[in-house]
């Protein structure tokens, strides 16, 4: 609540400016920048790729850090053989770790489409700097890509986004230890594990995966593992989490 018991506005959603910062490749004419300017009924306003074998991509950067919610696709004005029928979208603080946004197509068609992107982890934003469109597959199967127009739109407020900045810092730092614990438990570094879950109180999983590790793996007991997985279903656990879990053991 704002003073005076008032209700906060909400952050505002703009455009958001971005340059071209790296390309696969381009034919011709249909140059990257092509995609900064709206030209629905120019022909050669667009970015197309030298060839369609992957990768083949197109890597934008914003003007400063922000919270990217929306991408939008502006197009010719008659149906392309060169338009994207799906293409992934990925994002990230630097351009060498990226996490994948959206995965999708374009219609065949004249239209703009627009799409909400994933920008929130456990109900947390986070910005990026770099977002990546990558093209898999054109309307055309044997044609080269073409974007004609893109643009982002989301949150780019310093107070709004710098907190999101330190939040997902700290959030990617504990998602490496975890790692870690991960690798040291599956080649059974027992010390390490130990020592590094002590100095750092990361916990690597929920403590009844822990246990069912310790039981299952450790010790063979399967008779102990059926009944902590029936205690857990019957505590409300879901399955999907229980499921999941095996992957870390």
């Amino acid at each position: 609540m704002a003073a005076g018991g008032a209700v906060a506005a909400a952050p505002e959603c703009r455009l958001l400016p971005y340059a071209l910062h790296k390309w696969s490749s381009f034919s011709s004419t249909y140059l990257p920048e092509n995609i900064l300017v709206d030209k629905p009924n120019d022909q050669s306003s667009r970015w197309s790729s030298e060839s369609n074998y992957p990768p083949q991509y197109l890597i934008l950067k914003l003007e400063r850090p922000a919270i990217v919610q929306n991408i939008t696709f502006g197009k010719y004005e008659k149906t392309h053989v060169c338009n994207l029928k799906k293409f992934k979208v990925f994002g990230g603080m630097n351009e060498e770790n990226m996490t994948e946004l959206l995965s999708s197509g374009l219609k065949n068609d004249y239209n703009k489409e627009t799409f909400t992107l994933k920008h929130k982890i456990d109900e947390q934003m986070f910005p990026c700097h770099f977002i990546k469109i990558v093209p898999l597959l054109s309307w055309g199967p044997s044609f080269n890509f073409s974007i004609w127009y893109v643009e982002l739109s989301g949150i780019d407020d310093p107070d709004v986004v710098q907190p999101c900045l330190n939040w997902y810092s700290k959030y990617r730092e504990q998602e490496a230890i975890r790692l870690c614990l991960k690798h040291f438990r599956q080649h059974n570094y027992t010390e390490a594990f130990e020592s590094v879950q002590k100095k750092t109180k990361i916990a690597l999983e929920h403590p009844m995966l822990t246990d069912l590790h310790d039981k299952l793996v450790l010790k063979d007991d399967f008779d102990a593992c059926e009944e902590l997985i029936e205690k857990a279903v019957n505590d409300g656990k879901r399955m999907s989490e229980i499921h999941s879990g095996f992957m870390t053991l």
